[in-house]
């Protein structure tokens, strides 16, 4: 299946026929579906099965925090680039667009501790101050329809994270529409854990972002899409757009674990082609590593 419309506004989210795949456009923003101060997240110890994102080869997971990812090298030589050529081959050019988007990234995926106990309004205006100003109505348009669980982690009890969050990032030098532009591609993957059984799996957000480029490096138009998973739709509606990662002892949710390891943990960079793709695979959504609601 592919995205499709979102609820109609108020809803709480119903997963049974959403897509698990999120667009969102700036300026003029279209979203066509998407997809708490408080505790820290869990320390990974002995009494607890061992951290499934522990054995990842750092080599491929190459960043595990904003810091790190806002630090990666940019890939692509501007020579190569017509609409590069008066735009300077320096990675400073695009400073403020990298921070821009890291600062988003990092409030959407990888502080979940921020966003633990905030309520529904308090979590868009936490995500809403940390976003390009050119977002703000699409992420209304996600609080208002029940779809935040695409751009805000927020888990609900009796789940926490573990440790920090694996990153597997390329930024990209591009040409979008004719124009210069700077691409990111990430999967940002967490270990979870379920407080009360000690249940521990993972879940994931595989994130693709083109920002068209202004003459003096800044971010012009942008597209954002996402695939989520890991997680158990049927739970997340239960809980009002908060996630719930699937931990259950039953073998729809180890089907879904052992799919989020194979098919997005295994393989989590996405090239270039890929960001550029109308028609990408890999933002389409995916049952096996997402347990939707019949």
């Amino acid at each position: 299946m592919r995205a499709h419309s979102a609820p109609l506004a108020g809803q709480a989210p119903d997963l049974h026929r959403r897509s698990l795949a999120a667009l969102l456009t700036i300026p003029g923003v279209m979203l066509l579906a998407a997809g708490c101060g408080g505790p820290q997240p869990v320390s990974t110890s002995a009494d607890i099965a061992r951290d499934p994102l522990a054995s990842l080869d750092p080599a491929i997971w190459n960043a595990r925090s904003a810091e790190e990812l806002r630090g990666l090298s940019i890939q692509g030589a501007a020579g190569d680039l017509g609409s590069w050529a008066d735009l300077g081959a320096d990675d400073s050019f695009v400073d403020s667009t990298r921070d821009l988007l890291t600062t988003f990234v990092s409030a959407a995926y990888l502080a979940p501790e921020d966003l633990r106990g905030l309520d529904d309004e308090a979590a868009h205006d936490h995500i809403s101050k940390n976003s390009p100003e050119s977002w703000q109505d699409g992420l209304r348009t996600a609080w208002d329809d029940g779809n935040r669980l695409f751009y805000a982690i927020a888990l609900a009890e009796p789940f926490r994270t573990v440790g920090r969050p694996a990153i597997a990032a390329d930024w990209y030098r591009t040409e979008h529409e004719e124009g210069p532009a700077l691409a990111l591609g990430a999967t940002v993957a967490w270990t979870a854990l379920h407080t009360e059984s000690r249940a521990v799996g993972v879940f994931a957000y595989r994130l693709g972002i083109v920002a068209k480029l202004e003459e003096d490096g800044s971010a012009g138009a942008a597209e954002l899409r996402m695939t989520i998973h890991g997680l158990d739709g049927c739970g997340i509606t239960e809980n009002e757009g908060l996630l719930v990662p699937a931990l259950a002892d039953d073998e729809q949710h180890r089907d879904v674990q052992k799919a989020t390891q194979e098919e997005v943990l295994a393989s989590p960079h996405i090239s270039l082609e890929e960001l550029l793709a109308d028609e990408s695979a890999l933002f389409v959504e995916n049952d096996r590593t997402y347990l939707t609601c019949d």
